[in-house]
């Protein structure tokens, strides 16, 4: 290991060293692709094993974004060449010693994000004796087209496939690192727990991982779930054809700066009722291997997932994160009630049905008053339930009756000046906020601690309960999080949830023994329907879940 130079399958890389947050040390490797470059004949097709290199490559520096927007500023980022990319992280660099392996799926909708360490900075999970990967995959239409025509072969999840390709990477490589390829845990938050989700229902993917964390998202969440998109794509491009093999044609030709400004044409307004076109479907015939050949629903009812232990949770209000949209997108408050159903019921608006299960909702989330501002809170509960908090307590409930594996749930409380999606959400100027993190983000650090010291200034009304992607600040560092203090209260959160997840990652049980951080709590596994949890707040509780009757009220909806 001289010099910090690996030796993988496909040639020798050299990293470099980093610190954690508490001033420990770890080493990491950035940029290494674990695929062909997805360009010309390659785009839109399944991933290929990657090539063989001369020399020494480096791997000090993060690599290529694939295409997409960036989730906040919304300016062009990633290009196609090696943007099939990983990261490995380790806190100690020799072959032999069979650490756990992490593998980090980041979300944003299928549609942004990237594995780079301004949103993911790994800092707090390098304090753990692990293995952490975090994956780049293709989005948006790069990673999704699905086109209806055999002839053109693109039956779509190509995103998902890379994944796939990404975990084959890791059995073959990761012990040069110190990983164990006999121990290797997924996790992933919103759409990247949706993507783990769609790893444990997918044969494809089966023996490449050995546990599973999802953090509010899974299969059944409506928004997961895409549609074939070649005429969607071929509209919003100005196309004529109507042939999916002579769109594909085109879509070849274009460039990725074209596709992906149009693609965003399309506007997600986080409504129950709207198909996101570009997301996994189950694939059509295709000479290509199908990653999904039936509807999650139906895996998951027969009980042909991949029975792994789990952890699988949400957070408090999960549709708090309405307010980011409201504000950056200018949505108006909809009193149409039936855009709240899911599209998956297959409801025309105005029909009888979908009159009389608005109603319902107007009743039973609004005690039949109008939406209006005075009740907005109400509305952020229905988001909550209709977008995650359902689709994951079903999959749980699914999953419980027919794996004898532990699945461990929970439900986070918890709130902190680490809940930083939830200071977006209530900004009353989201664009002077964002003002601040672009000055943050051109390395003017020396104004982030003035930044978290005026944030009262451009705040709104405080909102209740756990945003949306909140979990995350407690467990990346990010180019807006704030500095730790060294035993302050948030770093003790932060110790909690790495030690929980990373517990999980070694021994399959968050809490295998007594430990202070922990309060002498024991999470135990879902034992029944009503899916006991760990209330992860403060404090830690082992609770039934509160939000049951919610739960209920929708299984009188959907089934």
């Amino acid at each position: 290991m001289t010099d910090l130079i690996v030796t993988l399958e496909q040639g020798k890389i050299r990293g470099k060293r980093s610190t954690d947050y508490r001033e420990g040390t770890y080493t990491s490797y950035l940029g290494i692709p674990y695929a062909k470059s997805p360009v010309g004949d390659l785009r839109f097709k399944a991933p290929q094993p990657p090539e063989p290199w001369e020399g020494i490559r480096d791997c000090s520096k993060e690599g290529n974004e694939c295409p997409s927007l960036h989730m906040f500023f919304e300016y062009h980022v990633g290009n196609e060449e090696d943007c099939l990319n990983l990261n490995v992280h380790c806190k100690n660099l020799c072959p032999d010693r069979n650490t756990p392996v992490m593998v980090w799926i980041h979300g944003g909708a299928f549609m942004y994000g990237s594995n780079r360490s301004e949103m993911f900075g790994v800092d707090y999970f390098m304090t753990q004796d692990i293995v952490l990967v975090a994956i780049n995959y293709r989005l948006g239409v790069f990673g999704f087209l699905s086109l209806d025509d055999p002839d053109a072969n693109v039956p779509g999840n190509n995103g998902l496939k890379d994944m796939v390709m990404a975990l084959k990477w890791v059995q073959k490589n990761i012990r040069q690192f110190g990983g164990d390829p006999d121990n290797v845990t997924i996790f992933g938050e919103s759409a990247g727990s949706a993507a783990v989700h769609y790893l444990v229902v997918s044969e494809m993917a089966r023996g490449l991982f050995h546990k599973a964390i999802m953090q509010s998202g899974c299969t059944l969440n409506d928004w997961s779930i895409g549609k074939t998109n070649g005429h969607i794509i071929a509209e919003l491009l100005g196309y004529d054809e109507k042939d999916d093999c002579k769109i594909l044609e085109k879509l070849r030709k274009e460039s990725a700066k074209t596709i992906v400004a149009s693609q965003f044409k399309f506007e997600d307004l986080m409504v129950a009722k709207t198909v996101r076109p570009f997301g996994p479907v189950v694939e059509k015939c295709s000479s290509e291997p199908a990653f999904l050949k039936k509807s999650p629903l139906e895996i998951l009812k027969e009980g042909s997932f991949n029975k792994v232990p789990m952890i699988m949770g949400y957070n408090s209000e999960e549709g708090v994160f309405y307010e980011a949209i409201r504000k950056t997108k200018n949505a108006k408050l909809d009193n149409n009630l039936e855009k709240e159903i899911p599209h998956t019921m297959n409801l025309e608006l105005g029909e009888a049905k979908s009159k009389s299960i608005a109603k319902k909702i107007r009743d039973f989330y609004f005690k039949g008053q109008d939406l209006k501002e005075e009740n907005i809170a109400n509305l952020y509960t229905l988001k909550s339930d209709n977008n995650f908090v359902y689709g994951v307590v079903k999959s749980i409930q699914y999953q419980r009756k027919s794996s004898p594996e532990p699945i461990y749930a929970y439900r986070m409380s918890l709130e902190s000046s680490l809940n930083l999606y939830k200071r977006i959400c209530s900004a009353k100027h989201v664009k002077t906020l964002f003002l601040f993190y672009i000055l943050i983000k051109n390395n003017l650090f020396y104004l982030r601690n003035f930044y978290h010291s005026c944030t009262h200034l451009i705040s709104n009304r405080p909102l209740s309960g756990v945003c949306h992607a909140d979990d995350l600040g407690y467990m990346f560092k990010m180019f807006f999080s704030p500095n730790i203090v060294e035993g302050s209260k948030e770093d003790m959160y932060i110790r909690r949830f790495i030690k929980l997840w990373t517990n999980f990652a070694r021994y399959g049980n968050p809490t295998p023994e007594s430990d202070c951080l922990f309060n002498a709590v024991s999470w135990t596994p879902v034992s029944s329907d009503d899916v006991n949890m760990l209330d992860i707040g403060e404090q830690l509780n082992v609770i039934d879940n509160p939000d049951m009757d919610r739960v209920k009220f929708w299984d009188t909806i959907v089934e």
